[in-house]
């Protein structure tokens, strides 16, 4: 790694050096989507020692979940490339309310090279479209069919990426992963309206940074401290959020 480059990682990862973490989220049923890796394990893992009950979603492996030995973790299969496929889904919550909603899962779909237009694959950007953006509706109207679900629903928090910004975008390129994360933005700013109006609930976006995921194994934040960090927005003033797309310092992003 040459100079310049630990230089800027070392300037990066300082600004969240000295933060110190509030964690006022606890007791509460979570859901969380795309749990058994990156942000999602981690807050996971974070959030069940922090005495809540979690409900983790995942779509294929759930390794790292079935790892974790807690009474207060039940794993929950669900492939969000097929939304309508929701039984178990559907039945599991039926069982239980949902307290605040942690929605992590997302894809980066086809390499740079294969997200430019001469190429692209219109199968592959409607799965990536699907996961990273639609899912969140259909988990959310499933959710709030379940009348106990509803009423008790205080945030929900979806995990974006500056990306998806339209403002911010001066390089072009990736059409799947930044229009992907451009209708999530839009999403989350309606529901933050409908939401509020009709439960109180709470709903932003969170640019997460660099971080160290399966998607981005040389990301320059570490799961955990991300995981500590969403936990503090969420305990810090929560309810100036409503609406925003926020960094992990809790920062407004452009739309």
């Amino acid at each position: 790694m040459g100079l310049r480059r630990k230089i800027k990682n070392f300037l990066y990862t300082r600004k969240f050096s000295k933060k110190k973490y509030l964690t006022n989220i606890n007791k509460k049923n979570i859901l969380i989507t795309g749990a058994n890796s990156g942000i999602g394990l981690a807050l996971t893992k974070r959030l069940l020692e922090l005495d809540n009950k979690i409900l983790a979603i995942y779509r294929e492996n759930s390794e790292n979940l079935t790892n974790i030995k807690d009474k207060n973790l039940s794993i929950i299969k669900y492939d969000l490339k097929k939304i309508n496929k929701s039984e178990n889904f559907e039945k599991k919550i039926k069982e239980t309310s949902v307290d605040l909603i942690l929605n992590c899962a997302g894809v980066f779909g086809p390499s740079f090279e294969n997200q430019q237009i001469e190429n692209l694959d219109f199968e592959k950007f409607q799965e990536v479209l699907t996961v990273n953006s639609i899912s969140i509706l259909k988990i959310l109207q499933i959710i709030l069919n379940n009348k106990s679900s509803k009423k008790n629903l205080e945030i929900l928090v979806n995990i974006s990426s500056d990306a998806g910004s339209i403002n911010l975008n001066n390089e072009g390129n990736a059409y799947v992963y930044r229009t992907s994360k451009a209708a999530l933005n839009s999403i989350t700013k309606n529901m933050s309206i409908d939401l509020m109006v009709k439960f109180k609930t709470i709903v932003f976006a969170i640019d997460p940074g660099n971080v160290q995921s399966g998607m981005n194994p040389g990301g320059q934040l570490k799961a955990d401290v991300c995981a500590n960090l969403i936990i503090d927005l969420m305990s810090t003033n929560v309810h100036l959020l409503n609406g925003k797309f926020v960094n992990l310092l809790g920062e407004e992003l452009p739309w």
